[in-house]
């Protein structure tokens, strides 16, 4: 089955488990920002809910289609269900190499959208996609985030190097909203969550030249993730 990198076999089913607690966190994070957003009716944390839908929704993506190359009764079982959308059909086509770009695409899609969001909610503090100039300019992003996910599906570091660039700006405007702050201490941990996040989108870039970079991109995304809930329970805890 196709795969766009290789992953280090002893590792292979650990990672689900880590994209898992990052789904559980996502979910989390996506709950308080609701509840914020439903006392005090400020749009943005509306939109940051929506984001951590996304990422939420990408980790799902994934955990599906590795679970299909690493589990052969998975597939056996999705074969059942969806053949002949899994596995060999009569006519000699491999439409599990099709179901496993599909998931990986809608992985890459939902995850850029969820950054492409993040990045538009640091901006700036307030009045944040109320404008019609800013929402119409969603749509002209959303188009290239499909496309670069489209190219993504055959160099998969294409994703990983557009992450890190929205990333790297979400970090910089983090960090500007951190100097405005008086250097506030939860300023500081979200921008720090943001960062290890970003370096975790640095090392899977480079998974061609040592595939236990997977890992180590595995362990920095669930920090980051970690660190995340934690501010934001913090301070959702003053809104509450």
């Amino acid at each position: 089955m196709y795969q766009p990198f290789y992953i280090p076999t002893w590792f292979q089913g650990w990672d689900i488990l880590f994209d898992g607690i990052g789904l559980i966190i996502a979910l989390l994070i996506a709950g308080y920002s609701w509840r914020v957003y439903k006392i005090s009716s400020e749009n943005k944390f509306s939109y940051f809910s929506l984001a951590f839908v996304l990422v939420s929704l990408g980790f799902v993506f994934k955990m599906l289609t590795q679970g299909l190359v690493y589990y052969k009764t998975l597939r056996v079982s999705a074969s059942a269900v969806l053949a002949p959308v899994v596995g060999m059909a009569s006519t000699g086509i491999n439409y599990s190499e099709l179901f496993f770009r599909g998931g990986f695409l809608l992985y890459m899609v939902t995850m850029l959208g969820a950054w492409l969001l993040i990045f538009f909610i640091s901006q700036k503090k307030t009045g944040r996609l109320k404008k019609y100039y800013e929402v119409s300019q969603i749509g002209l992003f959303v188009y290239l985030v499909v496309l670069i996910s489209v190219v993504s599906n055959f160099k998969y570091f294409v994703f990983y190097l557009t992450s890190m660039v929205i990333l790297g700006i979400i970090v910089l405007n983090y960090y500007k909203n951190y100097l405005n702050k008086n250097r506030n201490n939860n300023a500081l941990l979200v921008m720090m969550s943001f960062l290890l996040i970003l370096v975790s989108q640095f090392f899977s870039v480079f998974v061609f030249l040592w595939n236990e970079l997977y890992v180590l991109g595995e362990v920095f995304m669930l920090i980051g993730f970690l660190i995340l809930l934690y501010t934001y329970r913090k301070t959702t805890k003053i809104t509450y």
